[in-house]
């Protein structure tokens, strides 16, 4: 049998029996939730809906042996309920993955045995100055800056989602700061280093040439390079439509996602030389997917860089032989994500509007490129200004003319408002 009752203006109480004790005393599970909506609260039939609702939910979970009261409730059970009803059913595979990570290597170990409402504040505070020491997580060496953040944001969005779901009046992470992170002095090639780099690129297979390339003037994102297709070459234009991405695999299978800020595509313009270079490899493409005949794990699709029998690269294996690259050719030591900057910083520093670095990075605002690329930006804002200097009048007007002050400031002499209405009516023959 279930039940509910008004206890406040916007609270209502849950109850639903749940048997016997061995006393024959009967057993109640109670549940208080509370409406925020204020129109919600005004409508009688919408509002009886709603409360049927949560209390049949409510039921459900307490005869399914699944309700744990609130004041009971450790933050492992919390985490384990957190998963099922919600991270796996809305986050993205990688988000989830990197929140797991976060919960089980360092959150969980620490704070997982506490109540709900028992963590305070200065819990939270001591668990971040633990976790940011050498040797206190499961790595020997001192956790980086971006790691001790993204674990703050794990914990702040898991406890967010227990207030959510009103097992928490208030996040005991509500006004403490976030954790800073130092900003790294940007890596990148300068045009000297460019030219290295693409002799380097000219001694090594073609496909890891081509590979590297297409990541070096695109700008695309590792898994953006993976994850292309011959269909997504557009020759005669000049552009590759750019539509999805492979961040990782999973059980041995490339996971297919939309690139990274979810638009439906996007036009990446390519220079001629890079055009005819793809059309020649395309030929060596074909001839060797014809070589492989039933070896051939392609399936249906033309995946443009693979490792010998159509199945595509994995992310790590890219990175990997990047390293082996650089090393081998004795080049400036960047991260491949430091190709991507590489192009944007060319295409700033050469004049190029914001906005279209903007697209053709696939940042979602150009806020987001003007922020990341400060350094850059500023310098191209003097360069702008500077070609304006051509037009300094000292070069070709007379000395003479133009604007000199040596003298003393006199204030000016205030117009009698008579006057002025004699000189009007004078000028117009009154």
């Amino acid at each position: 049998m279930a039940s509910y009752q008004r206890r406040g203006e916007n609270s209502f109480l849950l109850v639903v029996e749940a048997g016997y004790t061995a006393t024959g005393k009967r057993k109640k599970r109670t549940k208080t939730i509370r409406v925020e909506d204020e129109k919600l609260l005004r409508t009688t039939k919408r509002l009886k809906d709603y409360i049927e609702k949560e209390l049949y939910i409510f039921q459900s979970e307490v005869e399914a042996g699944q309700y744990i009261k609130p004041e009971k409730l450790k933050l492992n059970d919390f985490v384990d309920m957190w998963h099922k009803k919600h991270a796996e059913k809305i986050l993205a595979v990688k988000t989830h993955r990197s929140y797991r990570e976060k919960l089980d290597n360092y959150i969980l170990p620490y704070l997982g045995h506490k109540k709900l409402e028992e963590i305070k504040p200065m819990h939270i505070v001591d668990f971040l100055d633990y976790v940011s020491q050498p040797g206190s997580a499961i790595r020997t060496k001192q956790l980086s800056d971006s790691t001790i953040y993204e674990i703050d944001k794990t914990l702040r969005v898991v406890l967010n989602k227990a207030v959510e779901w009103q097992l928490l009046n208030k996040s005991p992470m509500d006004g403490l700061s976030r954790p800073k992170i130092k900003k790294k002095k940007m890596k990148y090639y300068d045009e000297d280093d460019v030219i290295q780099f693409l002799q380097a690129m000219y001694k090594e297979n073609i496909v890891w040439r081509l590979l590297f390339i297409t990541s070096a003037i695109s700008g695309m994102r590792r898994g953006e390079v993976v994850g292309l297709r011959w269909s997504d070459y557009y020759f005669e234009d000049g552009y590759i439509l750019l539509t999805r991405s492979i961040p990782f695999f999973e059980n041995g299978q490339p996971y297919i996602k939309r690139t990274k800020t979810d638009e439906d595509s996007r036009i990446i313009t390519m220079p001629d030389w890079y055009m005819e270079e793809m059309k020649i490899f395309k030929e060596y493409w074909e001839d060797e997917k014809e070589l492989n005949g039933d070896d051939w794990r392609g399936g249906e699709y033309d995946y443009v860089f693979h490792s010998g029998e159509g199945v595509p690269y994995t992310p790590e294996t890219v990175t990997g032989t990047w390293a082996k690259i650089k090393n081998r050719h004795d080049l400036k030591n960047i991260r491949l994500h430091d190709l991507r900057h590489t192009m944007v910083t060319y295409l700033l520093s050469q004049g190029e509007s914001i906005l279209n670095v903007q697209e053709r990075a696939g940042h979602s605002s150009s806020k987001i490129t003007t922020d990341i690329y400060g350094h850059v930006t500023k310098k191209v804002r003097k360069t702008t200004a500077d070609r304006f200097n051509k037009f300094d009048p000292r070069k070709f007007v007379n000395n003479s003319s133009t604007i000199r002050f040596t003298g003393k400031v006199r204030r000016r002499k205030k117009l009698d408002v008579s006057t002025l209405e004699e000189q009007k009516n004078s000028e117009r023959g009154d």
